[in-house]
């Protein structure tokens, strides 16, 4: 019986090396807490700018500056610094932290609070944009690295973030916005104030446990903003029920595990997918490829949740179909329950310990995000 191996685990570890210092997070009881106050360092936080020109000379042109050091506020001790030259419209600027040791895949309820210090009076008139107003603070929890990365050619050639930040003052999947530069305070001209900041997000941990706080600024105003952060806190717990995966879900995810190949969302067959649906390149490709079609009559039912004997399938017709012992499923109680359609794929996921059930295999229930990464993690290598 071949075995298979976890899915892209070097290049995951590689990000995960890359990233900084890692905080160990979850008890036992999926509880736990972390806070940064940044008197003896920068605790492994990392700058990231994103939303400028991939030319050269560009960091100096936007005076990109980052450093640990003294908050200018009588008493607060040190904080991070970042500043930044908005020359593009656009431009967003924070800091990324790793943290690890959560279960992976599994879905926690995240609250964030922080502190950031402005200088910045409101009413005032900018560029672009009011300096203050138009400086958007965002704050996500999210389980992708966040990184900038080239995107485009020539003239247009700019670095995105990776992750899904939003534009401006519109937050995004991965990061919400939770206010402004605005000091609270204008009866001081020139002098930085802290305001206070909390959000709540729901997020799944990767693969390899980790999950990634990204705190910045998503800036209209065309010129400087600087500021501070400090007294970073974060705590979790399990999520009280695990989402399900949906069929568009798993279609991305299995898109994913497969390094994202080609293909045309012009293709796309299904009525019920919209050109705009961000999962229609998943989709397409799976469709054409054989590995999750429709239900026929144009539809394919993007939100409909997606059972385990159907993930089975999918992952059976990855694999191009392999012979099956169906005697497998006698092991289990509820082994006759199989769909017909679905027999050599269930037994053949098994056999393989791909799906790996616990005590049933309970083939009519939906199939859970965590359980779904947990399967695709060991599709990518046989030996």
């Amino acid at each position: 019986m071949k075995r298979f191996l976890m899915a892209g685990a070097t290049s995951l570890l590689i990000l995960n090396m890359t990233a900084g210092c890692a905080v160990a997070a979850a008890a036992p009881n999926g509880r736990g807490s972390a806070g940064f106050d940044f008197e003896e360092g920068d605790a492994g936080f990392s700058p990231i700018y994103a939303d400028y020109p991939d030319s050269e000379g560009v960091e100096e042109f936007y005076e990109f500056r980052h450093e640990h050091g003294d908050v200018p506020i009588d008493g607060a001790g040190k904080g991070l610094f970042i500043s930044g030259n908005n020359h593009s419209d656009d431009l967003f600027m924070g800091y990324v932290k790793a943290l690890e040791g959560f279960a992976p895949a599994r879905t926690y309820h995240f609250t964030v609070s922080f502190k950031l210090a402005t200088d910045v009076e409101g009413g005032l008139v900018g560029v672009g944009g009011a300096p203050g107003e138009s400086v958007t603070v965002k704050c996500g929890v999210t389980p992708t690295r966040p990184a900038s990365m080239p995107d485009g050619t020539g003239a247009h050639a700019y670095y995105r973030l990776n992750i899904d930040a939003g534009r401006q003052n519109n937050g995004g999947k991965d990061m919400s916005a939770v206010g402004d530069m605005v000091k609270t305070e204008n009866a001081r001209p020139g002098e930085y104030e802290f305001k206070e900041f909390t959000a709540e997000f729901d997020t799944a941990a990767n693969a390899l446990g980790e999950v990634y706080l990204v705190i910045g600024t998503d800036s209209g105003f065309e010129a400087t903003t600087s500021y501070y952060l400090d007294d970073i806190s974060i705590t979790w717990e399990e999520a009280p029920r695990q989402p399900v995966a949906v069929r568009a879900q798993a279609a991305q995810m299995l898109f994913g595990t497969a390094d994202r190949p080609s293909a045309d969302p012009a293709n796309c067959q299904f009525r019920d997918v919209s050109a705009e649906d961000p999962n229609i390149v998943a989709i397409t490709w799976a469709e054409e490829n054989g590995y999750l079609c429709g239900y026929g009559n144009g539809l394919f039912g993007p939100s409909d949740s997606m059972t385990r004997e159907q993930a089975m399938v999918m992952i059976y017709r990855f694999f191009g179909g392999p012979a099956a012992d169906r005697s497998v499923l006698n092991g289990y109680g509820d082994g006759g329950r199989v769909s017909a359609w679905a027999k050599d794929a269930v037994a053949w996921t098994i056999a393989n310990e791909i799906f790996r059930p616990d005590g049933a295999i309970d083939p009519q229930a939906a199939i859970t995000v965590e359980e779904l990464t947990a399967c695709l993690g060991q599709i990518a290598v046989a030996c």
